[in-house]
């Protein structure tokens, strides 16, 4: 058996290598190979320099190389409210005098998608869950630019425009279009590009949806498989509307219609009395935690004791910044005003970045730490970058300090989708470009035209 080097497609290079797996190895000057787009070995450089013959090189010295982030809930298309809604109101789809969702025309939402994907990309989350107003807008965005995501459409049948004026109306005409528009998604994007691209069925909340609507969304979820991805206990109007309409809260509900379970990702989880923590927690639902959003509203919700009871907990930025490095310094810090303690730690808010986020997708066995046989969705930050330093054991400064900024280089299934901060499979000036046009189209149209 010849000794030679072996082919290979791809040899990452790094000063220090996070491979965040079960044995937390960590590696100086080391290299991860990727064949196929998959994961075929890493460790020392100058071992792999032996073993293999990779026909390119990313990275070298100065870069820290991770896995890549797995962001668990998103609505790309609502780019339209950020740096607004945070001094106007709370979720967007129950505030007046800002662009609704309803307004958007579909190359609207793909033009918005974009741009929330390319921030997501830039800020190196490689794995996103993106629903909203047509999904296939995101699906195509998601497509377009090579991030590997989860995508599913937003389920509802209360009616948004008097939602926004702060009525419950519900309609089944509503109910049965956005049921369509998710089975069609799935039809045409489930799958694609050897299962980049999975779709799944996303109810809006349980306030926003009947309960004859959740009960057609559990039949069409146990045939489809995958999980559901929803809003829960996100704020007091919700929790009020269910009880009066049900007499029950947000959780006991969908227990109640048999939704509250493993495949559950539920985002916020805030306005929960203890009945409803021990509830989830028993339920093994994941817990899609968005501390960034609560935060800026004046909220924290009871994560610690959701871990708890059982739930799992996993990281997203829900729209308002990219950047889930920021998003786990700012679920670090809240949980630690919140319980007045020293709880949690930078090593946990990389596992709830990654792993948890992956496990939870039920992709655990494909992306959130680097293996052997994995894919190859990893990210490279610029060590060189004053934010990265002094850089000891690797997970602190991380956490602590850094930022989506200090993302250089993104690989996604062993292809290269950002370079030097710049996407390599489309153009990140025009999609910017393209997407402040939409924006400044709805915001006049909503008596606020933008200054610039």
């Amino acid at each position: 058996m010849s000794d030679s080097p072996q082919p290979c497609d791809l040899m990452v290079r790094g000063d220090v290598i996070l491979t965040l797996d079960s044995e937390d190895r960590t590696f100086g000057h080391g290299g991860i190979v990727v064949s196929d787009g998959l994961i075929a070995d890493l460790g020392p450089v100058e071992e792999l320099e032996r073993r293999w013959r990779p026909a390119a090189t990313v990275g070298g010295s100065g870069r820290v190389v991770m896995p890549g982030l797995v962001n668990v809930h998103n609505h790309t298309p609502l780019m339209i409210t950020r740096g607004m809604i945070e001094d106007i109101g709370l979720a967007p789809m129950y505030t007046p005098g800002i662009p609704q969702g309803h307004w958007l025309a579909e190359e609207d939402a793909y033009a918005l998608a974009r741009l929330g994907q390319y921030e997501l990309l830039r800020a190196g989350c490689t794995t996103v869950v993106d629903f909203y107003r047509f999904p296939m807008a995101c699906a195509r965005a998601a497509a377009e630019l090579g991030v590997r995501a989860v995508i599913a459409g937003r389920v509802h049948d209360a009616d948004p425009a008097a939602l926004a004026a702060g009525r419950y109306e519900y309609s089944r005409a509503i109910g049965e279009t956005s049921l369509e528009e998710n089975a069609a998604l799935i039809d045409r994007w489930s799958g694609y590009d050897d299962g980049r691209i999975r779709c799944d069925w996303a109810p809006h909340a349980a306030d926003t949806c009947s309960d004859d609507l959740l009960r057609e969304v559990k039949r069409l979820v146990d045939r489809h498989g995958g999980n559901v991805h929803t809003h829960l206990s996100q704020i007091p109007k919700e929790v009020e509307a269910v009880r009066a309409r049900s007499g029950m809260t947000p959780p006991q509900l969908l227990d109640h219609l048999g939704l509250l379970d493993r495949r559950l990702i539920a985002a916020h989880c805030i306005h929960m009395d203890n009945a409803d923590v021990a509830l989830c927690g028993r339920a093994g639902m994941t817990v899609a935690h968005a501390p960034i959003g609560n935060g800026k509203s004046g909220r924290i919700a009871p994560i610690v004791e959701l871990q708890e009871a059982g739930a799992r907990i996993a990281l997203c930025t829900d729209t308002f910044s990219g950047d889930m490095i920021e998003a786990m310094r700012w679920a670090l810090a809240m949980q630690r005003v919140h319980r007045q303690g020293h709880v949690l730690n930078a090593r946990t808010m990389l596992d709830w970045a990654t792993r948890q986020g992956a496990e939870a997708l039920g992709m655990g066995d494909q992306v959130g730490a680097l293996e052997v046989g994995k894919r190859a969705d990893i990210i490279l930050l610029d060590g060189r970058s004053p934010s990265l330093a002094p850089l000891v054991d690797g997970y602190g400064v991380v956490v602590h300090s850094a930022s989506g900024r200090d993302v250089d280089t993104v690989i996604v299934g062993g292809r290269v989708v950002l370079s030097g901060g710049r996407l390599t499979l489309a153009d990140g000036d025009e999609i910017v470009a393209q997407a402040r046009s939409v924006i400044g189209g709805l915001w006049r149209r909503a008596g606020r035209p933008p200054i610039g």
